[in-house]
C-alpha cells in the first residue's frame, strides 16, 4: 500500500491511501492528520519505506522465534546424519 498527503478543507494536512489501493472507489481512506505538511510527508515516507525504521530494536517476534528454532532443528538433523554416515564408513572398513 502507498500513502499520500493532501490538504484537509481545515487547514490541516491529511494522509490518505492512494486511490489505486482503496476497497470502496468512491470513498477516501484517511490514516492521521497533521498541523504541518512537512510532517505529514515524513510519516508518509515512514509508512511508503518502513525498512529503516524499528520501533524497537531488540524486538524478538515469534516469527523469528520460529525461524531460529527451524535452523536448529536443521543443524541438528545435519548433525546426526553426519554422525550416522561417518559411523557407517568406520563399520565397512
Amino acid at each position: 500500500m502507498k500513502w499520500e498527503v493532501k490538504e484537509l478543507p481545515d487547514g490541516r494536512w491529511g494522509i490518505f491511501l492512494c486511490k489505486k489501493y482503496w476497497k470502496f472507489k468512491d470513498k477516501p481512506v484517511m490514516y492521521s492528520a497533521s498541523v504541518s505538511k512537512e510532517l505529514a510527508e515524513q510519516r508518509v515516507y515512514r509508512l511508503n519505506n518502513p525498512n529503516g525504521y524499528s520501533n524497537d530494536e531488540k524486538c524478538y517476534t515469534v516469527g523469528m522465534a520460529r525461524a531460529d528454532a527451524k535452523k536448529k532443528r536443521e543443524q541438528a538433523k545435519k548433525e546426526k546424519a553426519e554422525a550416522a554416515k561417518a559411523k557407517r564408513e568406520a563399520k565397512k572398513k
